[in-house]
């Protein structure tokens, strides 16, 4: 069989659509026998998508290891990913909704640069930075912590550990030292601000993290003027960093979303 090299460029990207449909008749007639691993908005994610992100992992990281916990962080990907491309053609940032496999990565990642763009552009109109908000940051970068963290889904094993003597507990992790400018989690931020020697208790969706500061050292920081801006940037980013997290996750509660849970399980016993 002869192969075909076509290179894309934004202005042939209809005309390669078009082409490539006409040569294979279509792209979606053999997906109707696919498993389905989950809907968004009655959008189907099929097993091949699953396993494409997976090759994809494992290319861009060859220390990947597929457990219970990577798969379903990469269905989590996948509907987030959907949810994103949907949102983008209620924008109006599509022309065109058929596309097959050669040029589908392409076109995904341009729809959602485009949406990240636009939504990024309409974040940027309603973040606002006080001298506070960049003195307090401020603050925080003369210090360098070292935590120790549980997480749990069981919210009824947090109090029990609260009560512990922070030596005897088995904590699942140790963090540090780490500086505040070095972090991006926003739970782990939030972790900064409590003192040395205390615990506390953060949850994020439906996981518990128990933090303990084991160390808060002091490190020398530049003078303020010296990194004033710098700092106002990093507080701009991570404001609309998490307005964008806000708005993907009401999108994502407000979204049909329903995982084939037998198919997701089958495929887990598959790569496990």
């Amino acid at each position: 069989m002869r192969k075909t090299v076509i290179v894309f460029t934004t202005a042939a990207v209809a005309v390669a659509i078009a082409a490539v449909f006409v040569i294979r008749g279509g792209g979606r007639a053999g997906r109707q026998k696919e498993k389905v691993i989950a809907t968004i908005n009655g959008e189907a994610v099929y097993v091949s998508d699953f396993n494409r992100a997976l090759a994809l992992s494992f290319k861009r990281d060859p220390m990947f290891r597929v457990t219970p916990q990577t798969l379903e962080k990469q269905v989590n990907m996948l509907i987030d990913k959907r949810l994103l491309i949907q949102e983008a053609r209620e924008e109006g940032l599509d022309e065109t909704e058929r596309f097959v496999n050669t040029i589908k990565t392409f076109w995904e990642q341009t729809l959602i640069r485009d949406l990240m763009a636009h939504k990024d552009k309409e974040i940027s109109g309603s973040v606002t930075v006080s001298e506070k908000e960049i003195r307090d940051y401020y603050g925080l970068l003369s210090h360098q912590k070292t935590f120790q963290v549980v997480k749990s889904k069981d919210k009824s094993l947090i109090p029990e550990l609260i009560r512990k003597d922070p030596a005897s507990v088995e904590w699942d992790e140790t963090i540090g030292p780490v500086s505040y400018s070095d972090i991006s989690s926003e739970i782990l931020m939030k972790a900064f601000k409590v003192p040395e020697g205390e615990t506390q208790v953060f949850r994020d969706k439906d996981m518990y993290y128990l933090f303990y500061v084991k160390e808060d050292a002091s490190v020398s920081v530049a003078p303020f003027d010296e990194i004033k801006d710098e700092i106002e940037q990093k507080v701009i980013n991570a404001k609309k960093h998490k307005l964008f997290k806000d708005w993907l996750r009401s999108t994502r509660e407000k979204a049909d979303i329903r995982i084939n849970e037998n198919v997701l399980r089958g495929e887990r016993y598959r790569h496990e």
